[in-house]
């Protein structure tokens, strides 16, 4: 090995494992892959400020979550007098903000209190927010600071459903702004929530209580996200049932409808897979009281989303001790140099309300610089908690060096908007749209109202999957966080990246490193680090896995191996479904001292009889993997050895070559 590599990688670990013992070292007795280029390179927090790099080492905010219950109070509630005042308190929230920017001031202090906002967004022409900053534009050295703390911006949106999007706040075009302390929370509630007082299993319903403040739609519209989120009373997400998202319908309602009493309404289910699932005397012995509902435990109807807190084509912004209580209000990161921080911020219910729901989940696209998120909490989602992505772009049409893309491609995207996405000198990359073969590189000449011009010949890259890898949030960190009781999965499309010390806790979904060519968020993900964290009851369902790494097209596995330089490392699996990694056509990685507790017993109990796997750790078509190190705890003899490698721990399929292992036997 490179000594100057071997040597880059080792600070690398050193950084990551910290203050761990010998014993706990990530590479005690292993030789480590080295990270190829960006990682090489590349740390946490490289390409924060030093103004941002100071926040980040500022303590760790507590964590202002509070146990759940449908006794807790609604959450404030205003007269329509108090409502006028806050509007009229809203309408000088960006003029004091504009002041401060235009005199050159470096902090400006919003007074305490409610402030109140109407609603403003334009689906088919992107989104324009009720409360938006634009084009405040700062240098590094003398950033603004809004200093929002003990504000609540509230927002008054309508009761509408998908496909209607809605907004809170936005950041456009702006850079080097601190925004702090603020509260984000929805005056309507955009959802259905309640407790279950009945289960009618013949007629294939559920009767609800609806829970203060919440209010049933007319007419249920019976399209996109028309589904629902089961909870125990204590308010945990019934992990094990996120099973019956597969196929996108076994969680849909078709209608909401008058129940039997005062405030109670019958949710009926488009098909009986929940209710036969929930009596499953199997599932039942695999999963307990998790698995299943009861009269006492909870409903979360979806019908709508928006998007709480916006960085659109912005540099370098920090949100630090932000609160999103907004009901399915995510976070979004779009376009431009990006490198943000998002420091004790807190996106879940209103802590001592009678929510369920509240602010949830990221969405991280193609900036040129990934986020680092420190001491985030995130819960009770209904979606992916975080999804990092560039975009694929399906190549049209191609004359000389011009090129076309499809009309609905992700790529149009830098092409229609108004900001700077894409500029002349950035990289495109064309693959083979079956097989996943590089073609070959361009460089951006040129940009055309609906084209690109190529610094060359485009003839060869015809029907062809473009990538834009200098956009795809490259350089993201999540650490020392606390995700928990989330719908779906942590999705990686980019890189590189890095999750570490934190603690994922009764997840319905897994992470997953996946690229596929023919959909329209791209990107591959490379040079990940996967570290030092904790995963209890992660996708607990039958056959479900913690990590998977896995590069289709159009759902089918390609021929080359796009997705490598993936480290896992020093992680603790708690009860995964299955098996804990699987990792599917991936080259030159290190699992590594990783720790296995209890694998393969959900599925073998929830489906017995059935093919299931045997091992904690499953490769197949994978090169160059180094496995060593990694323990298993399994009370129950869940796990034998597989015939190739002899360890109850690494399952191989017939595919698989240059890989290095211990036999690790339990």
């Amino acid at each position: 090995m490179n000594k100057s590599i071997a040597l880059i990688f080792t600070l690398l670990i050193l950084i990551i494992s910290g203050c761990k013992t010998q014993n706990e070292s990530l590479s005690e007795g292993v030789t480590p892959i080295p990270l190829s280029s960006p990682a090489q390179t590349w740390k946490p927090g490289d390409y924060l400020t030093n103004v941002q790099k100071m926040i980040l080492q500022a303590a760790p905010r507590k964590n202002p979550e509070q146990p759940f219950s449908f006794k807790n109070p609604a959450g404030p509630a205003f007269s329509e007098e108090q409502q006028q005042e806050q509007r009229e308190a809203g309408k000088s929230f960006v003029l004091r903000v504009e002041e401060a920017y235009k005199n050159g001031e470096e902090y400006i202090k919003i007074p305490p209190g409610d402030y109140r906002f109407g609603q403003d967004s334009i689906w088919s022409k992107g989104y324009v927010y009720p409360l938006q900053f634009s084009n405040l534009l700062r240098d590094a050295d003398h950033p603004l600071t809004i200093d929002a703390t003990g504000v609540t911006c509230w927002f008054d949106l309508t009761n509408d459903q998908a496909n209607a999007y809605h907004s809170c706040v936005g950041f456009i075009n702006c850079s080097n702004i601190i925004f702090r302390g603020a509260t984000i929370d929805r005056g309507t509630l955009g959802n259905i929530e309640g407790c279950i007082t009945q289960i009618d299993v013949p007629n294939n319903r559920i009767e609800i209580r609806l829970s203060p403040g919440f209010k049933v739609p007319v007419k249920f519209n019976g399209i996109y996200q028309q589904r629902l989120v089961p909870f125990k009373a204590d308010g945990s997400f019934c992990g094990p049932l996120y099973a019956l998202q597969k196929g996108g319908i076994h969680l849909q309602y078709k209608d909401i409808a008058p129940g039997t009493a005062d405030g109670c309404y019958w949710v009926e289910m488009r098909d009986t897979a929940l209710l036969e699932t929930v009596s499953d005397p199997n599932w039942i012995k695999a999963y307990g009281s998790q698995g299943v509902l009861r009269v006492g435990d909870g409903l979360m109807c979806i019908y709508t989303t928006t998007i709480a807190l916006m960085l659109k084509g912005c540099k370098n912004m920090t949100m630090q001790d932000i609160n999103i209580y907004v009901p399915r209000g995510w976070g979004r990161e779009s376009g431009g140099y990006g490198a943000h921080l998002w420091k004790n911020c807190y996106l879940g219910p209103r802590p001592g309300s009678s929510r369920w729901n509240g602010g949830e989940n990221f969405m991280f696209g193609s900036t040129r610089h990934g986020t680092t998120l420190d001491n985030v909490t995130v819960l009770h989602t209904t979606d992916d908690p975080a999804n990092f992505h560039g975009y694929w772009g399906n190549v049209k049409n191609v004359t000389g060096n011009r090129i076309t893309f499809g009309a609905y491609d992700g790529l149009r995207h830098f092409l229609d908007d108004t900001l700077p996405y894409v500029t002349v000198g950035d990289s495109i990359l064309f693959y083979n749209r079956e097989t996943g073969q590089l073609l070959g590189r361009a460089l951006v000449a040129a940009l055309d109202t609906d084209a690109v011009i190529l610094d060359g010949s485009a003839m060869h890259f015809a029907n062809s999957i473009a990538r834009l890898p200098e956009h795809e949030c490259g350089g993201w960190t999540i650490q020392n966080c606390n995700w928990h009781d989330n719908y779906q999965r942590i999705l990686i499309a980019s890189g590189p990246g890095m999750i570490r010390n934190c603690n994922f806790t009764n997840n319905g979904s897994f992470v997953q490193l996946n690229a596929d060519l023919s959909s329209v968020e791209g990107g591959v993900p490379q040079n990940i680090t996967i570290a030092d964290n904790v995963f209890t009851d992660v996708n607990p369902q039958p056959g479900g896995v913690v990590i998977e790494a896995k590069m289709t097209s159009g759902g089918k596995p390609t021929k080359f191996k796009l997705i490598n330089n993936i480290t896992i490392a020093g992680n603790t699996f708690n009860h995964p479904g299955e098996a804990a990694i699987s990792l599917d056509g991936v080259a030159n990685c290190a699992i590594l001292n990783n720790h296995f507790n209890d694998p393969i017993r959900n599925t073998a109990l929830a489906r017995p009889g059935k093919p299931h796997q045997h091992q904690a750790i499953i490769l197949a078509d994978c090169a160059d993997i180094n496995v060593e190190g990694n323990t298993v705890s399994d009370p129950g003899n869940y796990t034998s050895p597989d015939p190739v490698t002899g360890s109850n721990i690494l399952g191989l399929d017939e595919k698989c070559e240059g890989i290095t292992f211990n036999k690790q036997i339990k």
